[in-house]
């Protein structure tokens, strides 16, 4: 699989980021079987999934293989690569590159129970051993 590069994450929408987790979850599919994916009443039409999946082909985050006339589509990425890009993306243009900065606005402007709070901690931890191990 490729690497996914910030610069084909820049703009990506709510819709494309939908469809990348649908591809993630079942591997491939035909348009109709992503779209099925969607909840009915939010279920987005057969040419907006299909454009959806052409942009991200072209950002190399998806890719297609043909069945006859049938286009089957499957992600080109791992999905948590594009997470990953994407938080960087975020990091620097939004909190100047500063993971301080980032975690103290999500934990200011979100409820954050307190099995997360501890959850988070314990990675915290984790990776302060890490770090003391090297």
């Amino acid at each position: 699989m490729r690497k996914a590069r910030s610069d084909r994450l820049t703009g990506l929408g709510e819709l494309q980021l939908q469809v990348l987790e649908v591809l993630e979850r079942i591997g491939e599919g035909t348009v109709y079987e992503v779209m099925g994916q969607f909840p009915e009443a939010q279920r987005p039409k057969y040419t907006t999934v299909l454009t959806v999946l052409r942009s991200l082909e072209k950002k190399g985050l998806a890719a297609h293989r043909s069945e006859g006339r049938t286009f089957v589509f499957r992600p080109a990425t791992e999905a948590g690569q594009v997470r990953s890009q994407v938080l960087r993306e975020v990091l620097e243009r939004v909190f100047g590159g500063s993971p301080k900065a980032l975690v103290v606005s999500l934990l200011d402007s979100s409820e954050v129970t307190p099995e997360a709070l501890a959850e988070i901690r314990r990675l915290v931890a984790r990776k302060e051993r890490e770090g003391r191990a090297r």
